[in-house]
């Protein structure tokens, strides 16, 4: 099973950890006039998960083989039912075995891009589109960014979770991610 990172890919998954939770704790603050610093906060935290998300968008088209998103399971027919074979494995308590993602860690992981990618964009256009002349923009890309809010707990909890299941039946995925070792 080839489950390299390369430092790039850690770099990477680290800062849309580390940027999105941040700008996704700190939406509350954001509710307030777009001069606070709750605003100013969120904002900040906010693109700079956009760059990150960029980056990785581009990773996915041009990057290494890896990691390009022409192998990822949404974009194969057998992707639904491999990811159906896992979700049966997984219900008797065994873990599947794919090389990264394919299977349902493909998918969650391609949704977890999209979340993002959409919380980024619909984030650029609500810092960027401001003022009278943009009032009704602005108020769909509010909504648009409240519903992708309310999914970013989920894919979390399918992410984070998925990853202590695995550690839990002795096999430590987190390891390769933020392990020493070394790939390319």
């Amino acid at each position: 099973m080839g489950h390299n990172y390369s430092a790039w890919d850690k770099l990477i998954h680290a800062g849309l950890a580390l940027f999105g939770v941040a700008a996704y704790l700190t939406a509350e603050a954001a509710e307030g006039s777009r001069g606070s610093f709750g605003y100013l906060l969120h904002a900040y935290l906010g693109l700079t998960a956009a760059t990150f998300i960029g980056l990785r968008l581009l990773g996915g088209m041009f990057g290494r083989p890896a990691m390009r998103f022409s192998g990822w399971s949404p974009f194969r027919p057998a992707a639904w039912r491999e990811a159906a074979e896992d979700l049966i494995s997984l219900a008797r308590l065994h873990l599947p075995e794919r090389d990264m993602h394919q299977g349902i860690a493909g998918l969650v992981q391609f949704l977890g891009l999209a979340l993002f990618a959409w919380m980024s964009a619909t984030g650029v256009v609500l810092y960027v589109f401001t003022g009278k002349a943009y009032h009704g923009v602005h108020e769909l890309a509010e909504e648009a960014h409240e519903i992708g809010e309310s999914l970013i707990p989920l894919f979390l909890l399918a992410h984070v979770g998925a990853v202590a299941a695995h550690s839990l039946l002795g096999s430590p995925v987190w390891q390769r991610m933020f392990g020493r070792q070394s790939s390319t």
